[in-house]
């Protein structure tokens, strides 16, 4: 027998868990997760909470090292998230009033002057300027959640509140009037996210299905096919319980159709192939 058959097998970490975290974090639905004081306060229609963000990173990292990315950065909690953990992070936002918002929330709030603090870079364009940008097979990993089509532009039905909507860039996905349209755009955009992710990396898409005019889209699906169409794979899904934030549902459709008071995200986690 060979000196090298000899050796002990050496196993790198996926991240650094304790076992304890490790158990609690693999249960398939999560219904603790929740927004703090700060985050309920900011005027973001759709932000996801910094526990959430924290807890993936925590999951699917495992050095200061690697690079954090959100092509839909909205107020900032990606970074923030990342540089808790002392992670350089990269994001793009095409609303300046929310580009103000994430730098505020990133240098005010959050930032500790006495500590030395990794890079972040926010760029105030059209996540379709990622290849311009930055340069390709450099992110490690992508947390983020897309626009929901132009669903903040309509009445809501399901929680009632009010019409909410990005902004009116000629880029911005949530002014697409056409679904398919929608999903051709949003393909287009994580193209360019595959472009800048390392072989082996991580993309992590957190999204809702959505009924519009009485139709019902099932975005998460969609999603899955556009992402399978450009080489990721699906290397699992969470289901986030918001129960919790929804205290004003009523009958939808009652009494003359049923339909489903949708409380729950999907997390869909995406990985590149290496090759």
């Amino acid at each position: 027998m060979s000196d090298n058959q000899n050796q002990p097998k050496t196993t790198k970490n996926c991240n650094n868990l304790s076992g304890k975290q490790w158990i609690k974090y693999s249960i398939s639905i999560w219904d603790d997760i929740e927004k703090n004081a700060e985050e309920k306060s900011t005027g973001h229609p759709a932000m996801f909470p910094l526990m959430l963000a924290g807890r993936l990173l925590d999951i699917y990292t495992h050095s200061k090292d690697q690079v954090v990315f959100d092509p839909f950065l909205g107020s900032g909690t990606t970074i923030i998230a990342a540089r808790q953990r002392g992670m350089q992070s990269v994001g793009f936002e095409q609303n300046p009033a929310y580009v103000r918002l994430a730098i505020e929330r990133i240098e005010q709030i959050y930032y500790d002057i006495t500590v030395d603090m990794p890079p972040y870079t926010i760029h105030n364009e059209s996540s379709m300027k990622i290849v311009d940008k930055m340069a390709p097979d450099s992110v490690d990993i992508t947390v983020t959640s897309p626009p929901y089509w132009d669903v903040l532009n309509q009445k809501r039905s399901q929680d009632g509140k009010e019409i909410r909507n990005y902004g009116n860039s000629e880029d911005d996905l949530g002014a697409i009037d056409s679904y398919r349209c929608f999903i051709d755009a949003l393909k287009l955009i994580f193209s360019r996210v595959e472009y800048a992710t390392k072989p082996g990396g991580y993309v992590i898409v957190i999204v809702m299905d959505l009924r519009k005019g009485g139709v019902f889209y099932p975005f998460h699906i969609d999603v899955q096919l556009l992402m399978k169409s450009l080489g990721f794979s699906l290397n699992d899904i969470f289901i986030w319980n918001r129960k919790k934030e929804y205290n004003s549902l009523g009958p939808l459709g009652y009494p003359s159709k049923f339909i489903v008071n949708k409380i729950h995200e999907y997390i869909l986690v995406f990985q590149k192939g290496n090759k």
